[in-house]
């Protein structure tokens, strides 16, 4: 199963622990998950973009946050913190 990592270029810094695990298009956070563990799926894959679900802790949004290009995870323009051209997370497994 895949998981997600920050990487050093996160806005909020590097963490050596998985964040994120995805399970089929849905992506959950992990135990080691900065904030904890939830076990509602965060974020929702369409194609190469990374929605919020309805059950994200923070509140749905329509808007695509993410974008994955190759292993790397992107904020997009209409992410709810603002774009960052640096990638935020990695895939990895």
């Amino acid at each position: 199963m895949a998981k997600i990592y920050r990487t050093v270029s996160h806005v909020d810094g590097y963490d050596g622990m998985p964040q994120y695990e995805i399970k089929g298009t849905k992506i959950y956070r992990t135990v080691s998950h900065v904030d904890g563990y939830n076990g509602m799926p965060q974020y929702e894959i369409k194609g190469n973009k990374i929605y919020r679900t309805v059950s994200h802790v923070d509140g749905y949004n329509g808007m695509p946050q993410y974008e994955i290009k190759g292993t790397k995870i992107y904020r997009t323009v209409s992410h709810v913190s603002g774009y960052n051209g640096m990638p935020q997370f990695e895939i990895r497994g």
